[in-house]
């Protein structure tokens, strides 16, 4: 265009210089993009994901202290506590919260002296400052604890010290019934009771919460929240502590004389209710310190650390393998052959289907055939003629398998479900083993015939108790159990256990038969008869096993109940592998069981009965002289009727022989009063009497100056089999010393 052109620009866009590029029209998109995505994300964060950035923020602003709940008691059935929880508390520092070095240092240097912990790695844990709670000590006792609190409110550091309330679970009497109360860990019961009934125990934890400023401050009281703590409930077991303690005392005395190498065990129940009064484990261990494997298992540990050093693989391997098994409960976790103590279920059998009777002879030559395998007898000689009550009383095996064969596998397998010997027995207690036996259509005549007299298949101990407990029960089959009830802490019931018959077994005639049967054996010329309990009649049957089908390893054992009309308590000792002495359930096991028995029924309030002028039963017990005038100390015992000699030329009775809570004969028994020490001319040698007479012995440590306690049975073929005090000691004129008399034969 021509300049001074009077031609105008069709439009402004015509203008050089104004035309929008594509370049900015993209900038322009991807600015709308960006602050859309922005907006979205604004949204999503403020809207959509709101709640979630507030429980941070208060999660920051919160501080939770757990407080723990009260574990329930565990107690016997008169309410004696077996396992309880004892209060402690907890020490910890919260670094986060400290204000300044002098603060950490203040803490550090009173802690260390009032806990005994090394300054330096308490300093350690007051610096990591990103923590809020870094415990110092997991328990102290509450005195202490209260006087750490108050050091911190008196120097201003209650923001950084704390201590907070927990339990630490206590068992007052260590090894009672360790192996069926169990112990705990950190996450709650772990053996036993305690497992079992954790859920009941543990109750629920409660929680102090707490709120803090953005700088770390405490905010006011108004701002924390107290959630109680609900204690577990208790449970009162049906154990008995005195059935308990005895039970322990006597199974340790038989594992111990008896050589055991593979633990012992023994159960002790009312077969009318199942309730178990007792539950023994040899050896046992320390609940409140269940880590550290017992005296038991020593030498082998010695012998392993010895060969390869108590730091290798192998020692710390076997190590672990012993605490296992000192916690395995041996009478329900392990099975056994029952050997002849099953003989009671296959004598109730033939009685049941009238496939024999009491009176029916029977025949045995030392041994019998069946299925080409020619089964011996316990006596070598055999037994010869014989009843069908002698061959159950005098354990013979050729009348078990003739009884097994009338019987058969269909009608035996029957029954030994019935008797609850296929199945567990429903015992409230974690970890029971199952029955090893063939499957019914796999029995043969061969099996039939070594299960007639209990080999060849294993149960538990609690099984094998449980089924004859049926026979004690007139025929009636009950569940065994340990809880006897729940309550609060208010005495409040929660829950109870009632009695759970579970089948009629056998009729009560044919119950009461067996169990007559039995008590005749035990009173009578019977292989229990080591079971006898004077004054009772006491029905019971031995057994001894073969362990496994090579070496020569056995299991000796025996069962019983009594009264054997009325039973109010049955009862089953096992000692695995022994070692020593006649290796028989009527030589190693039934003197024990008479033992336990002897001591429990009075305490159960059981009357003895003895023929009239029968002075048996009539040991007394030493009362304390000590203290009293020579005059009056002899004046008491002349009104009593009890020989003395003074000794010594004092006016008051210094010493004396037995000492008081001792036993002696109350017709042939002598107390020693002194009135000066003893002198060493009083003192004697015990005299060997093992394998003696009573009357034997009895004269041998009279005349030594000893006074004489008989315990066992009295009559004729009994032997000294223990005496109190070893041969060669030296003790003072007039010691007691207690020779227990047993029949020594081989009958099982």
């Amino acid at each position: 265009m021509k300049r001074g052109s009077d031609q105008k620009p069709a439009t402004i866009l015509d203008k050089a210089g104004s035309r929008i590029s594509s370049r900015q029209v993209a900038m322009f998109l991807v600015c709308a993009v960006l602050l859309g995505a922005l907006a979205l994300r604004l949204f999503y964060l403020q809207v959509v994901k709101n709640k979630y950035y507030e429980d941070k923020v208060i999660e920051q602003m919160i501080y939770q202290t757990p407080i723990t709940a009260s574990r329930g008691d565990i107690t016997d059935r008169n309410g004696r506590v077996l396992a309880t929880t004892y209060k402690t508390e907890r020490v910890y520092f919260s670094p986060s919260d400290i204000k300044s070095d002098e603060e950490r240092e203040s803490a550090c240097r009173y802690l260390s002296e009032k806990l005994s912990l090394d300054y330096d790695a308490l300093y350690s844990k007051a610096k990591k400052t990103t923590q809020k709670d870094v415990t110092v000590k997991a328990s102290v006792e509450p005195d202490v604890a209260r006087d750490i609190r108050a050091y911190a409110l008196e120097n201003g550091l209650s923001h950084f010290v704390h201590t907070v309330e927990q339990s630490s679970r206590v068992y007052p009497y260590s090894t009672t019934a360790a192996a069926v109360i169990g112990f705990c860990g950190t996450d709650g019961g772990l053996y036993g009771l305690e497992y079992q009934y954790n859920d009941i125990l543990s109750g629920k934890s409660g929680m102090l919460i707490s709120a803090v400023r953005p700088d770390g401050e405490q905010m006011p009281y108004r701002y924390e929240s107290y959630i109680d703590a609900e204690n577990g409930a208790n449970i009162v077991t049906t154990i008995d502590y005195y059935v308990q303690s005895a039970l322990e005392k006597y199974l340790e005395q038989a594992a111990i004389e008896a050589g055991c190498r593979d633990r012992a065990c023994a159960v002790a129940m009312d077969p009318k209710t199942g309730e178990i009064l007792g539950f023994a484990v040899y050896p046992s261990f320390d609940l409140n310190d269940p880590y550290t494997v017992v005296d038991y298992y020593t030498d082998a540990l010695n012998e392993i650390g010895a060969q390869y050093g108590e730091d290798s693989a192998e020692y710390i391997a076997a190590y672990r393998a012993y605490q296992l098994e000192q916690w395995n409960n041996k009478a329900l976790s392990e099975t056994y052959e029952p050997g002849s103590t099953s003989k009671i279920f296959t004598t109730s059998m033939a009685l049941e289907e009238n496939l024999s009777n009491p009176s029916e002879l029977f025949s045995c030559t030392g041994s019998y055939t069946v299925s080409g395998w020619n089964i011996r007898c316990h006596k070598k000689g055999g037994h010869g003629t014989l009843t069908f009550a002698e061959g159950l009383q005098n354990s013979c095996n050729p009348v078990m398998m003739k009884l097994s064969q009338r019987i058969g596998a269909e009608t035996f397998y029957k029954y030994f479900e019935g008797f609850g010997l296929t199945s567990k027995t429903g015992v409230d207690l974690p970890g029971e083993a199952d029955t090893i036996i063939k499957d019914k259509d796999d029995i043969k005549e061969l099996d039939l015939a070594v299960y007639s007299f209990g080999q060849r298949y294993n149960v538990t101990t609690l099984s094998q108790l449980t089924s004859v407990s049926a026979v004690a029960n007139n025929g009636m089959l009950v569940t065994p159990h340990l809880i006897k009830s729940i309550v609060d802490d208010d005495g409040n019931v929660l829950y109870e256990y009632k009695t759970q018959n579970v089948r009629q077994v056998i009729s009560e005639e044919t119950a009461k038969t067996i169990s007559q049967i039995l008590a005749d054996g035990v009173s009578g010329n019977g292989g229990a008869k080591n079971a006898r309990v004077e004054g009772y009649s006491v029905a019971a049957k031995t057994g001894t096993s073969e362990k496994g089908t090579v070496g020569n390893k056995r299991i000796v054992s025996t069962v019983a109940f009594a009264p054997s009309d009325d039973a109010k308590i049955s009862v089953i000792m096992m000692i695995d592998e022994p070692t020593r002495g006649l290796i028989y359930g009527s030589q190693l096991v039934a003197p024990y069981i008479s033992t336990f028995l002897s001591d429990v029924l009075p305490y159960l309030d059981v009357e003895p009965s003895f023929p009239e002028g029968d002075t048996r039963a009539q040991n007394i017990e030493v009362q304390n002289y000590r203290g009293l005038s020579a005059d009056a100390a002899t004046a008491k015992l002349k009104e009593m009727g009890i020989k003395y000699e003074l000794v010594g030329g004092g006016q008051s009775v210094i010493d004396q022989v037995p000492v008081s809570g001792a036993k002696i004969s109350k017709d042939g028994g002598k107390i020693i009063l002194y009135t000066e020490k003893i002198p060493q001319s009083e003192y004697v040698t015990v005299p060997d009497v093992i394998g003696k007479s009573a009357e034997q012995a009895n004269i041998m440590l009279t005349e030594a100056g000893l006074n004489v306690v008989i315990a066992g049975l009295k009559g004729e073929g009994t032997t000294v089999a223990r005496q109190s005090v070893q041969n060669g000691e030296s003790v003072p004129r007039g010691t007691p010393v207690e020779i227990t008399m047993l029949y020594r034969e081989d009958e099982d």
